[in-house]
């Protein structure tokens, strides 16, 4: 129901466009997870039964209100991709070459730092619980969700590496069966968490201090699971490691037993001392300690022995903490409103100092938020910490950032500060035990976030301008990243590469569901296909072509075309892509104000209108009185191309097409009447109201209408200053945050693909045609020979003798 409704994501356009149905969804699927809990952990039938009814109900209402607001469906197969036995149990080569990480002890350390920082988050969120002493709720509901998505942002991270992670030798090994039970016990107390922190927004709560004992406990379910899976990891990597270690001592010792006695002697004197270098592996405890250094306490008992301490060390986000420092009443009532009570500051649990080790490295001038504690602006230094924070993950801010980034400093600026903080030097000064705080509180998640965003920018961010920068990321890859996480398996390695090489880079972290879609319709093919003329072409097929030609150029377009106006510079290599579909809206423009203008006598423009209009009867449920470019123009309009659709439109409103009224007169009633209803649809009145909320209507595959998304992107662009007017050395992040949403709205409908096959000579028809038009000089000239300008008297005397008075 959710996918051929189009609403599977909370992001859905629906969902955004329909208030109503966003509640009935959330509700939905807050029912739905609570059954699922209650299945798997409750033994009370009824309770179950009860929940299923409360399932079924909510699923109805929101049925319902799809019906009210009439969303269409899609008809869909779904099925979900299955892993083959042969393909699951294939040894670690085949998996090598999928670039998965490497199943070592490096992982496991890093997992168990990752799990500590999500401990950290879930402990702040018990603590803020703990210490609120009544007051303004709102408030409160407000700092737990921000902790809450910093929480979620770092778990579904930590599952993703886990997701990635191979561990195809030890499928074997009964802990397997404990890691996947931690991680649904884990993805089930996040759930839980969130359906008990969503319900704290009911106005009506009945008892809300038990409320929250009750998310008390939902945060602390947390910590077992992660545990689980950091214990489940540690262990089967020293499996993975003892039986590696095992294979390659009888490799070397089959090897060497070939040579002389002494060759023999050596090598296995050799062996035994690299067997000696090896970490000691204890079964019991999982304890791993490498000779010649101290024995590393785990940071999650570390942790444990930590939480009990006043929440001095735990994170706030960056801009409530920047709020606590100069908390404002002011600013809380524009937020919350004018009943805000003063008291709402004290609200939040009193969070003395962090050891300055910790602390983030940026100044407290350095950057600015707004009220919804979202990044307003910053220096790059700043910004780029924020992108690679230790104890806060901001998905958004990283889309955004990357996205963007190119608008504010160039790719090697950002390499130079990734690299930096990849780097980042112990402060002085500290002790022996502060100095591994630091390094497992903050320098590795650092070089994990490092890690994640070079990955991310080569996957999807890359442009080809870029190329510059691939030698000197593969040496930074090799001399850095590969000594400090074994675990990547050259994935970076493997994504620059490819980028070398121009090969295509598939997103390995972008988990899709396949849809079994319907094959795509038979074309309906001109009888001479070698001599095309236009009216052999099914008037469908020709929108069917245009639509696949329009998707090709629109597809194709870049984020960076879409920054600075890139489109309207004197060098026109940078938004080629926005260009080329630019000029090709112009070309059909003038193609179809041509294929108008060449019929020189009216009521052979007539017949021609009159045979199309036989056409539209059989493909547009017989309406009637429809030209020609109208019935092609509804066709687009069922394809939801709009761009194509504003293109024809277009033709019908310049001047030279626009002023011939007799033409206009024979067309008909009906004819005046569907262009008016399309003129309404795509009219520019109050900033193009009537399409945005269409286009945010429709499922895809859809081309939008192009210019408009370059008006606001021109409007951002001009009304916006690229600095803070207050300080002019902060970066205006919030105009990039406004540009990005843009992007993304453009880069949605680029991923759904139309089921349209193309014909080669219908489209090559077509761009001849496109080539070879008459400029708009000539076009208006043929205009005023066909129908020549005429008085008043004129036009009187023209139609008495058309009618036969005269």
């Amino acid at each position: 129901m959710l996918v051929s409704s189009n609403t599977v994501d909370k992001d859905s356009i629906h969902l955004r466009m329909h208030n109503q149905l966003r509640t009935h969804h959330r509700t939905m699927m807050a029912s739905l997870s609570k059954l699922v809990l209650s299945a798997q952990s409750a033994h009370d039938d009824q309770r179950i039964l009860l929940e299923c009814n409360e399932l079924m109900s909510t699923a109805k209402h929101f049925v319902s209100t799809c019906q009210e607001l009439a969303i269409p469906l899609v008809p869909v197969d779904p099925q979900f991709n299955q892993v083959k036995e042969d393909e699951a149990n294939a040894p670690t080569q085949h998996h090598t070459n999928n670039n998965r990480y490497s199943l070592q002890l490096n992982l496991a350390e890093n997992l168990e730092t990752m799990g500590a920082s999500i401990q950290d988050s879930a402990e702040t969120i018990t603590k803020y619980v703990s210490s609120w002493m009544g007051g303004d709720k709102n408030s409160l509901v407000v700092l737990l969700f921000t902790h809450f998505r910093n929480l979620s942002n770092q778990t579904g991270l930590f599952l993703a590496y886990l997701d990635e992670t191979d561990f195809s030798s030890v499928l074997d090994q009964s802990e397997m069966k404990d890691l996947k039970q931690g991680k649904q016990a884990l993805s089930d107390a996040l759930g839980l968490l969130f359906i008990k922190l969503q319900a704290m927004t009911d106005e009506h709560l009945p008892d809300f201090d038990l409320h929250l004992k009750d998310i008390r406990e939902s945060a602390a379910a947390l910590f077992g699971p992660i545990e689980m899976i950091c214990a489940s990891v540690l262990y089967l990597a020293t499996k993975n490691k003892s039986r590696n270690n095992s294979s390659a001592s009888g490799i070397l010792l089959s090897k060497k037993l070939v040579g002389a006695e002494q060759q023999k002697k050596e090598s296995i004197i050799a062996e035994e001392e690299e067997i000696e270098e090896e970490p000691a592996i204890k079964e019991e405890g999982l304890e791993v300690k490498e000779e010649g250094q101290e024995e590393r306490v785990a940071p999650l008992e570390r942790h444990q022995s930590e939480v009990v301490q006043s929440v001095s060390q735990k994170q706030v986000p960056p801009s409530i903490q920047r709020s606590q420092t100069t908390p404002s009443s002011d600013k809380i009532k524009k937020f919350f409103g004018d009943d805000a009570p003063v008291e709402a500051v004290s609200t939040k649990a009193p969070v003395s100092e962090r050891p300055d080790f910790l602390q983030y490295d940026y100044g407290p001038n350095d950057i600015v938020f707004n009220m919804e504690g979202n990044v307003k602006g910053g220096t790059l230094p700043a910004l780029v910490e924020r992108l690679t924070m230790h104890d806060y993950f901001d998905m958004n801010f990283v889309n955004t950032f990357l996205l963007t980034y190119r608008s504010f400093c160039t790719s090697m600026e950002l390499l130079d500060l990734l690299e930096a903080r990849y780097n980042l030097k112990c402060p002085e000064g500290l002790t022996e035990e502060e100095a591994t705080i630091w390094e497992e509180k903050k320098l590795k998640l650092v070089r994990l976030r490092v890690f994640n965003v070079l990955k991310n920018w080569l996957e999807l961010y890359y442009n080809d301008d870029d190329s510059v920068l691939l030698d000197r990321l593969m040496e930074f890859t090799e001399k850095h990243i590969k000594s400090t996480l074994k675990f990547s398996n050259g994935q970076l390695e493997s994504l620059i590469q490819k980028r070398k090489e121009g090969v295509a880079v598939d997103n390995v972290g972008l988990k899709k569901m396949v849809l079994t879609l319907p094959d795509p319709p038979e074309p309906i093919l001109p009888k001479n296909r070698k001599k095309i003329k236009l009216m052999d072409i099914d008037i469908l097929e020709m929108a069917r072509q245009l639509t696949i030609m329009d998707f090709k150029l629109y597809s194709s377009i870049r984020p960076i075309e879409c920054l600075d106006k890139a489109w309207s510079r004197e060098d026109d290599t940078i938004a080629s892509n926005i260009r080329a579909s630019i000029e090709y809206c112009n070309q059909i423009t003038s193609w179809v104000s041509d294929v108008i203008l060449s019929q020189q006598d009216m009521k052979k423009r007539s017949v021609m209108i009159k045979y199309w209009v036989q056409v539209a009867e059989v493909l547009m449920k017989k309406m009637k009185n429809v030209c020609i470019i109208l019935t092609l123009l509804q066709k687009c309009r069922m394809l939801n191309n709009f761009n194509t659709c504003m293109a024809i439109l277009s033709a019908f409103d310049n001047s030279s097409v626009g002023r011939l009224k007799r033409t206009w007169e024979a067309v008909g009633a009906r004819t005046n009447q569907v262009l008016q209803q399309i003129r309404k649809l795509m009219g520019a009145n109050r900033n193009f109201t009537e399409y945005r909320a269409l286009i945010h209507s429709v499922n895809p595959p859809c081309i939008p209408f192009l210019g408009i998304y370059l008006q606001d992107l021109t409007f951002i662009e001009d009304g916006n200053s690229n600095e803070l007017k207050k300080n002019k050395e902060l970066i205006n992040f919030a105009k990039r945050a406004k540009t990005a949403e843009v992007i993304r709205e453009i880069q949605q409908y680029q991923s759904s693909l139309y089921q349209l096959k193309p014909v080669e000579e219908i489209q090559d028809f077509i761009k001849s045609h496109l080539l070879s038009t008459r400029d708009e000089e000539q076009l208006y000239n043929e205009s005023l020979k066909i129908e020549p300008r005429e008085r008043e008297d004129e036009k009187i005397t023209r139609l008495l003798q058309e009618s036969g008075f005269l």
